[in-house]
């Protein structure tokens, strides 16, 4: 069956919920999308094949497929759309599912409908995102090899961080923010915004601790390099790195990796500083 092509601001919003659906949909076509629904995924399915959208909602739980069984299905469409998953189901195995069959995100519900416009707005600021290649995807164990592009690593961190949903909300937020830096550093230092190299990640989680590996392609650093950063200044003179980023025309910042090492348990580098973990323990020793 021949496709409809209605330019990229064609959306889809499929979930089995009335209420849900036109209170998304509604707020997509405020904000000036096109927008169909659905209630069921069969349906969703077959819309997907009729119309080329540029961007789905897809609930989990639907009648007759799921929100992954059509995310699944729409990889093989020729002009597939990107798809948020959405859902209440937020285990981490339902995450995983949705990052190993290439979501472009996942939002838990309840959620403000205004929420759905910020990722429609995100989504579609770019072209079709590089793959992620999952290497592993077990509830403790998960291993991605991501693009060198920032729009890969805020949405590998989106993704990540609801598998510590359960960690109190304080520490939850400090680890975020944590990663988020050392995840931006790989993709901008060591990738060069090159999305031909790739940056490799790893999350560990055990009863007693949660690691994350960040590995990225550069040839690495040394501290005392940094002069345009927070950490490869003297004790004496903490905000030197601020006239040098403005020197060099470097977006204002570099407090990134000291502010690592204070949410940090531990933070270690290998030899060449192109490979690190970091470390926060869950339970007091």
């Amino acid at each position: 069956m021949r496709r409809s092509t209605t330019g990229r601001k064609h959306i889809l919003v499929a979930d089995d919920d009335r209420a849900t659906r036109f209170a998304i949909a509604s707020m997509l076509k405020k904000a000036g999308y096109q927008v169909k629904q659905s209630g069921n995924g069969a349906d969703a399915l077959n819309q997907m094949r009729k119309t080329q959208f540029a961007l789905a909602f897809l609930d989990i739980w639907m009648p007759e497929l799921s929100g992954l069984e059509v995310l699944a299905e729409a990889r093989s469409l020729d002009a597939a759309p990107k798809i948020v998953i959405m859902t209440s189901d937020n285990t981490p195995e339902a995450v995983l599912s949705a990052v190993r069959e290439q979501a472009y995100e996942y939002l838990n519900k309840p959620f403000p409908p205004r929420e759905a416009v910020e990722v429609a707005e995100r989504a579609l600021q770019h072209d079709a995102p590089g793959p992620i290649e999952v290497v592993s995807a077990k509830p403790a164990w998960v291993e991605l090899l991501i693009p060198c592009t920032r729009e890969a690593a805020e949405r590998v961190h989106s993704f990540l961080m609801k598998l510590d949903a359960g960690l109190p909300e304080e520490k939850r937020d400090t680890i975020a923010m944590a990663f988020r830096e050392l995840l931006l550093n790989a993709v901008e230092w060591g990738g060069k915004f090159d999305p031909n190299r790739k940056v490799r990640i790893a999350y560990i989680r055990s009863s007693r601790l949660l690691l994350y590996r960040v590995a990225d392609p550069g040839p690495g650093f040394q501290f005392a390099q940094l002069t345009h950063a927070a950490v490869g200044q003297s004790d004496d003179s903490p905000f030197a790195h601020m006239a040098v980023r403005d020197q060099l025309g470097i977006r204002p910042g570099g407090f990134g990796i000291a502010m690592t090492r204070a949410i940090a348990d531990e933070l270690i580098y290998n030899e060449a500083q192109n490979e690190v973990l970091f470390i926060k323990y869950l339970t007091e020793s």
